[in-house]
C-alpha cells in the first residue's frame, strides 16, 4: 500500500478482524486492544503498576557489585572523586545521580561533576583532562555515559594512580579477532557484557539508568544493608526519574525495563523534590492542574532545554539546576532564574540549527546525495556547529529516509560531526569500516559521533557510500519513507476523548513502540486550508454525527502539496493518523495527527 508520502506498512495481524471502514465506536474490540494484538505485544506496563517490580536489581549488571564496592570505600576514606558525564540529558541526568546520592550517604565527600565542553575539549574523557585531574590530587573518576571508548585517557589515569570505573551503554569496540576490546578501567559496567545472573546482556539501558543501579548498589555496601535508610529510599526514587528522563531523552527502547523506568518517572515526576526540575517543569510549561506528565513533554521540552547547554556552550548549569539548589525561596528563585536562562539558550540553538537543516537539505540535493543510487548523505560545512550537526542529521533523515553524516569543519583543518541512521543500518559499523580515515569515531547503530581530516571528507563518503550500498543494495532505487499502521478505526472512534485518552494506556510512547497509528478509510473532508507562516501545514475538518467536526492536522506537508491537492479534487480520501487531543481556552478536543494520504481505494 502507498500513499503521497510513504510507503505503508501494515503490521501483523492488524488487519484480521474483518473491520470495515464503518464501524463504529462500539462494535469491535477497543482501540488499544487492536494496537497489542497488532504488535504482537504483553499488555504493557501501565501508571497504575506498581512499576519497581519490573526493574531488575543491580546485582543482573555486569560488575555493578565490585564498582560499587570500590565507589562505597571511596566514600569513606575520603577519596577526592570526580564524576565525569556526558553534556547530553541523559549523561547529566547520571552524573546527578551520582552526585546527589554520594553526597546524601557522605554529606562531606569530596564529589565533583565534570563535564566536557565540546568545543574545548570534545566528547568524553581526554588525555589533558585526566592528567590535570591527577594533578589535583583526584584519586576516583567514575565516567558515566562516556568512557568505554577512551582507552588512551583511561591508560594515562591509571598511571598516575587514578582508579577508574567506567559506567557507560555506547557501542564496545572490537578487536581484530572480534573480541569486545574493554579500556583498562578498575571496573566497567556496561549492560552489553554477560550479566552474572544467568550470562545474556541486559540489552539497551540508557547512562542515567546504569547510573541509578549503580547508586542503588553502592547504597546497599554503604549501609551494609538491603533495607536502607527512609531518606536514601526516598533519594532513590529521585535518581528513578532522573534514569526514566535519562531513558526517554536518549530514545532508548522503550521495552521491558526501559518502559518500566519511563512509566515510573513519568508517574513521579510531579511530586519531585528537585526543586530545579520543578522549575524546569513550569518554564516548559507544566501545571500541577495538568495531571499526569506525558513523555512528549520529556521529548519535546525538557530534553531539548537541557541538551541545548552542551549544543552551544557548557552543559554546567544543568548539573546546578539538578544538584545545587535548596527547596527554599532563594532556591526556588535560583532555580525559575536558570529554568528561563536555559530556555534562552534553547531558542538560540533552534533558530542555528533551522539554518543548517535548510542549508543541509539544499546541499543533499543539488549535490545528488538525495538520489535514488545515494544511499548515505556525508557533508561538511565551516558554518554549521558541531554541537548541532546531530538534530539536523535527525531531521535530514526524515527527510531523505538515509542515514546521514554532518560535520563542521575546523580551523585546525578537523572536521568534527555527528551521524544518524536508519532502521536497519548500524552507522557505526558504516564508521568502523571507514576506521582508517577517521581520526576517532563512537556511539551505537542508531547514532554516532566522528571526526576527520576536512580534506579526507570526500574520501570518507566514498567510503561510506560503499559501506552502505553493500548493506543497503536492496533499497539502492527504493529510498521512500514507511509508515507502520496499527490498524483500521473509523473517524467516529476517534472523535472520541474517551477512545483517544483509552489509548493512553499503552504510554508511555517512544522508540520501539511509537504511539499508535491509525487508518482512516473513504472519509470526506468539509474543510481544508494551508496554514502557517510558508503556508505548509495542511489543517482539514470531518464531520460526525451531531454536526461536530474533528480536526486534522499535518505538518510540513508542503512539500507534497500537488499530490495532496489533486488527492482532494479526486473525492473521499484513505488517511493514516495518530489521535490527539488539543486543548485550548480551557477545552479539550480531539485532533488527528495526518502523516500521509491518498485517494480512496488506491
Amino acid at each position: 500500500m502507498r500513499g503521497i508520502a510513504a510507503e505503508w506498512i501494515l503490521r501483523g495481524g492488524a488487519f484480521s478482524d474483518g473491520m470495515g471502514s464503518e464501524q463504529g465506536p462500539g462494535s469491535a474490540e477497543p482501540l488499544s486492544a487492536r494496537v497489542v494484538r497488532a504488535r504482537e505485544l504483553e499488555p504493557p506496563v501501565s501508571f497504575q503498576d506498581g512499576g519497581y517490580a519490573q526493574i531488575r536489581p543491580p546485582e543482573s549488571l555486569a560488575d555493578v557489585a565490585a564498582a560499587s564496592r570500590l565507589l562505597a570505600e571511596r566514600l569513606r576514606d575520603g577519596t577526592s572523586i570526580v564524576v565525569h558525564g556526558d553534556y547530553d540529558f541523559d549523561g547529566i541526568a547520571a552524573s546527578s545521580i551520582l552526585r546527589r546520592g554520594c553526597l546524601l550517604m557522605e554529606p562531606g565527600a569530596s564529589i565533583e561533576v565534570v563535564l566536557p565542553n565540546r568545543y574545548e575539549t570534545g566528547y568524553g574523557l581526554s588525555d589533558a583532562g585526566v592528567l590535570e585531574l591527577a594533578d589535583r590530587g583526584v584519586g576516583l573518576i567514575v565516567a558515566v555515559d562516556c568512557g568505554i571508548s577512551a582507552h588512551g585517557p583511561i591508560a594515562a589515569a591509571r598511571a598516575r594512580g587514578v582508579d577508574v570505573v567506567v559506567v557507560d551503554h555506547h557501542t564496545i569496540s572490537q578487536d581484530a579477532d572480534g573480541a569486545l576490546d574493554l579500556p583498562d578501567a578498575n571496573v566497567v559496567v556496561h549492560p552489553h557484557l554477560p550479566s552474572p545472573e544467568d550470562g545474556r546482556p541486559l540489552g539497551d539501558l540508557c547512562g542515567a539508568a546504569l547510573a541509578f543501579k549503580l547508586l542503588w548498589a553502592t547504597a546497599r555496601e554503604f549501609y551494609g544493608s538491603d533495607r536502607l535508610p527512609e531518606v536514601m529510599r526516598r533519594e532513590l526514587v529521585e535518581a528513578t526519574i532522573l534514569g526514566g528522563l535519562g531513558t526517554i531523552a536518549d530514545v532508548m527502547p522503550l521495552v521491558g525495563e526501559n518502559r518500566a523506568m519511563a512509566t515510573l518517572a513519568l508517574r513521579s515526576l510531579p511530586g519531585t523534590r528537585m526543586v530545579g526540575l520543578r522549575a524546569l517543569l513550569a518554564e516548559s510549561g507544566y501545571d500541577q492542574a495538568m495531571g499526569a506528565v506525558h513523555e512528549e513533554l520529556v521529548q519535546f521540552q525538557l530534553a531539548p532545554r537541557i541538551n541545548a547547554l552542551g549544543r552551544l556552550g557548557s552543559a554546567m548549569p544543568a548539573i546546578e539546576l539538578f544538584c545545587d539548589l535548596d527547596d527554599d525561596d532563594a532556591g526556588r528563585r535560583r532555580a525559575a532564574e536558570l529554568a528561563a536562562a536555559i530556555s534562552e539558550v534553547n531558542k538560540a540553538r533552534r533558530r542555528e540549527e533551522g539554518r543548517i537543516v535548510e542549508e543541509a537539505i539544499a546541499r543533499a540535493e543539488s549535490e545528488g546525495q538525495a538520489g535514488d543510487d545515494h544511499p548515505i548523505v556525508v557533508l561538511s560545512a565551516p558554518g554549521w556547529k558541531r554541537g548541532l550537526v546531530g538534530p539536523a542529521c535527525a531531521k535530514l533523515v526524515d527527510r531523505f529516509s538515509r542515514p546521514v553524516v554532518l560535520f563542521e569543519e575546523g580551523d585546525d583543518g578537523l572536521a568534527r560531526g555527528s551521524a544518524r541512521s536508519i532502521e536497519g543500518y548500524s552507522i557505526h559499523d558504516g564508521l568502523q569500516s571507514a576506521s582508517d580515515i577517521l581520526e576517532r569515531f563512537g556511539g551505537h547503530a542508531a547514532a554516532a559521533g566522528c571526526t576527520v581530516r576536512v580534506d579526507r571528507v570526500a574520501e570518507l563518503r566514498a567510503a561510506l557510500l560503499a559501506h552502505a550500498r553493500s548493506k543497503l543494495s536492496g533499497r539502492v532505487g527504493g529510498f521512500e519513507p514507511t509508515i507502520s499502521i496499527d490498524c483500521r478505526a473509523a473517524v467516529t472512534e476517534l472523535a472520541s476523548i474517551d477512545h483517544i485518552n483509552e489509548l493512553r494506556s499503552l504510554a508511555p510512547f517512544g522508540q520501539g513502540h511509537a504511539r499508535p497509528t491509525m487508518l482512516i478509510e473513504t472519509v470526506h473532508p468539509v474543510e481544508t486550508r494551508w496554514v502557517g507562516a510558508s503556508s505548509d501545514t495542511l489543517q482539514m475538518s470531518f464531520a460526525v454525527e451531531g454536526n461536530r467536526l474533528v480536526k486534522a492536522v499535518w505538518f510540513r506537508a508542503g512539500r507534497h502539496r500537488g499530490a495532496i491537492e489533486d488527492a482532494i479534487r479526486r473525492g473521499p480520501l484513505d488517511l493514516v493518523v495518530t489521535p490527539d487531543v488539543d486543548t485550548w481556552g480551557g477545552r479539550t478536543r480531539p485532533k488527528l495527527m495526518v502523516s500521509d494520504l491518498r485517494p480512496a481505494g488506491h
